[in-house]
């Protein structure tokens, strides 16, 4: 009986730390991973990604996150696909996303039918992730905006988290502008 209040306990702490470092990984912090510019093997076509950086936590009792990431490339050059992930402690669907900018709704264009699942690499966590089409004005709009939130539909509910909010800022925010500088970079 000891050893499994032990175990819980230790079950506990580490959901407690996983979820400051969350917290602490999407709160206001321009330091971010540097998106990746190459060319298309297919038509030579410059390209940019970024990996997905986390959107900022309501509150540390949130049992999943969001993230954003981007791709472009030239050849489609007005078009930007987000790469939205969903970690957890279980997998799950991601059914819908949409971005609330400045109070402007705008609903993404699923890229596939298909939501990817894999191990997080943290013990416990999973990631679901899917890709939205839409414009790179989008993501200009985010970037310029005053207020961001984005919502994920899932099939047990919606993820809402901040990506900009005033000074409150979270690292997809930061990783998109990042994302914007090497696309516009020649």
């Amino acid at each position: 009986m000891k050893n499994i209040k032990i175990i819980k306990t230790f079950n506990v702490l580490a959901l407690a730390i996983l979820l400051s470092c969350f917290a602490g990984c999407t709160t206001a912090t321009t330091s971010v991973r540097a998106p990746t510019v190459g060319y298309s093997g297919f038509d030579n076509a410059r390209t940019v990604s970024i990996v997905p950086h986390g959107t900022a936590l309501n509150s540390m009792m949130d049992v999943a996150t969001t993230s954003i990431g981007a791709q472009w490339s030239a050849s489609h050059v007005d078009q930007v696909t987000l790469v939205i992930e969903v970690y957890g402690a279980s997998y799950t669907a991601v059914t819908g996303a949409e971005l609330n900018i400045d109070g402007e709704k705008i609903a993404l264009t699923p890229a596939g039918y298909a939501t990817d699942m894999e191990p997080s690499g943290i013990a416990g966590f999973m990631t679901s992730t899917k890709s939205f089409l839409t414009d790179l004005d989008t993501v200009e709009k985010i970037i310029k905006s005053k207020r961001t939130w984005l919502r994920v539909q899932t099939p047990t509910g919606t993820l809402e988290n901040m990506v900009a909010d005033g000074a409150k800022n979270s690292k997809a925010y930061y990783a998109l502008i990042k994302f914007m500088d090497a696309v516009k970079t020649k």
